[in-house]
């Protein structure tokens, strides 16, 4: 085989070796910096969780088609999450039994997990709806927050994490 049909044959091989390896680092790239901006969410206390189903203690699971939230903006709370599940006070009329509130006095406390991903835990001061939010939130933006109340099944939410601003 003279080297010139050799070349032929190689070249092409050679260029797609490259663009496979070009592909492969801008995904990379992309991914790196979904991280990033992720991580600098997380520590600027300036985030929206976008809750996609809703799971009761008994393990039923629904989605959810509205807009569901919990958006925290430093040092304000807003939380707007449906509640499916066993309440142990009785209320005469029955109320909404939704998580809706808006807060300024809560503590917030942020731990970054040996495996990549935060655990956040927010504990609101005088509400009667949640008396703690666990959120555990991956490297790549998918979260779970878990409300636990005295008065009320503990019940848990899926979704993702996005801007403060996204609607």
């Amino acid at each position: 085989m003279s080297p010139s049909k050799c070349s032929r044959l190689l070249l092409p091989l050679l260029m797609l070796i490259c663009l496979q390896s070009f592909s492969q680092s801008s995904a990379e790239q992309k991914k790196q910096d979904q991280y990033n901006q992720l991580k600098s969410q997380i520590e600027s206390r300036k985030f929206r969780f976008h809750a996609l189903s809703a799971t009761s203690m008994k393990g039923m699971t629904r989605q959810l088609t509205s807009d569901y939230f919990l958006k925290l903006n430093k040092d304000s709370l807003s939380v707007d999450l449906p509640y499916f599940g066993r309440s142990f006070t009785t209320n005469y009329p029955p109320t909404d039994l939704s998580i809706e509130f808006k807060s300024t006095q809560f503590s917030y406390k942020s731990d970054t997990l040996k495996k990549g991903g935060w655990e956040i835990t927010i504990v609101p001061k005088n509400e009667s709806n949640a008396s703690k939010m666990s959120l555990s939130i991956t490297t790549s933006g998918y979260c779970t927050v878990r409300v636990s109340n005295n008065s009320r099944e503990p019940i848990s939410y899926y979704g993702t994490i996005t801007d403060y601003d996204s609607n």
